[in-house]
């Protein structure tokens, strides 16, 4: 399995598709290396017209983003992006997506890459080691509940074995506190 890599514009690959820059103005599976994951902001959606690849003139429903050129909608992203912030696309902007290329049916009924949403929202490194040196503050166990408790939804997948190693530090030196002192510490006091 390849290993993933996020990026934050699309790559300038050598996919034959790119030697016609004027047939490729809208994202797709071209614009991404192997490997790669295009995490965008959403800027807009809206209805365009563009040219099919019959050559005539459809509308179509587009998501524009800050740091990517367009991309075409289709159903399933529709849902997949509805999925993680709700039906209403006006609540979309400044959202975050993070898209991957992958085989995919083509009305033909064969296969070829096209781009997919995953059902994730992305997280910003610096927002997970944020909540990272929260966990990590943390004195006792409700401390570290009630820093879990205020990690966004999207990020507590990613930060549990992080909120579970902190809570097995807290339990260890909560042992070591509660300890009886040794027979020679005792003799001593």
């Amino acid at each position: 399995m390849t290993e993933v890599r996020k990026v934050y514009e699309p790559s300038q690959t050598t996919h034959w598709k790119n030697l016609f820059p004027h047939k490729t103005q809208l994202l797709g599976s071209h614009n991404l290396n192997e490997g790669e994951e295009l995490v965008a902001t959403i800027d807009s959606v809206d209805i365009k017209p563009i040219m099919n690849k019959n050559g005539k003139e459809e509308k179509v429903p587009i998501v524009h983003f800050t740091n990517a050129a367009p991309m075409v909608l289709n159903i399933t992203n529709s849902r997949t992006i509805a999925s993680l912030y709700g039906p209403y696309y006006h609540n979309w902007i400044g959202k975050k997506l993070q898209i991957f290329a992958t085989n995919v049916k083509s009305f033909g009924g064969g296969e070829e890459l096209g781009l997919r949403i995953r059902t994730l929202i992305p997280a910003d490194d610096e927002e997970i080691q944020f909540h990272r040196v929260q966990l990590s503050s943390c004195r006792d166990m409700n401390e570290l509940q009630s820093a879990f408790l205020k990690v966004p939804i999207h990020l507590k997948r990613q930060l549990i074995s992080f909120k579970d190693q902190c809570k097995e530090k807290l339990t260890q030196s909560k042992a070591k506190l509660t300890q009886p002192p040794s027979t020679q510490e005792a003799q001593h006091a």
